[in-house]
């Protein structure tokens, strides 16, 4: 039985899928993580002028994984999904800059056969955590200029101090 199937039973939340995001980004070795994350980042640097939000932007900091930036979209329904293929230019504010593009799903089945851009990965719930349904193929990334590098360290601060606040 499929999430879609038991969502009446059980309804995967938007905070649920983060969460499961930050567990698959939350690498540590010798007391530093891997990799910094930050949880709605704007296109634009100025707080309450974006444009755009990427949900979720995680990047690693070890020259092993070549400092890579993955963006990820959070889609909770299948109507959320066909609301994002509808509108493109959202994920293209973001996607010249990271080196890895993923929608976040719930359940595999929200996003249907040949749906899914060819450079674009699917991730899925399940059992608590990120499963890679399509892997994001690797991109050829533009350098992120000072205005986005200034909303991308803005937001993992914002998103640092919040999860501290969560975290016992």
């Amino acid at each position: 039985m499929s999430v879609a199937q038991i969502a009446p039973l059980f309804s995967i939340t938007e905070r649920m899928m983060f969460d499961a995001l930050h567990r698959r980004y939350g690498f540590e070795k010798f007391g530093s993580r891997r990799y910094a994350v930050a949880e709605h980042v704007r296109s634009d640097p100025l707080p309450g002028h974006g444009v755009r939000t990427a949900d979720f932007v995680a990047m690693d900091t070890w020259p092993s994984g070549h400092f890579e930036l993955q963006g990820h979209e959070i889609k909770v329904s299948r109507p959320d999904w066909l609301r994002e293929l509808a509108d493109p230019h959202k994920a293209a504010e973001f996607t010249p800059y990271m080196h890895r593009w993923w929608v976040v799903v719930p359940d595999a089945s929200i996003v249907k056969p040949g749906e899914l851009p060819e450079q674009w990965g699917l991730l899925a719930f399940a059992r608590g955590s990120m499963r890679a349904v399509k892997k994001a193929p690797r991109c050829a990334a533009d350098p992120l200029p000072p205005n986005r590098l200034a909303a991308l360290l803005r937001a993992v601060q914002k998103t640092a101090a919040s999860r501290r606040e969560v975290t016992p």
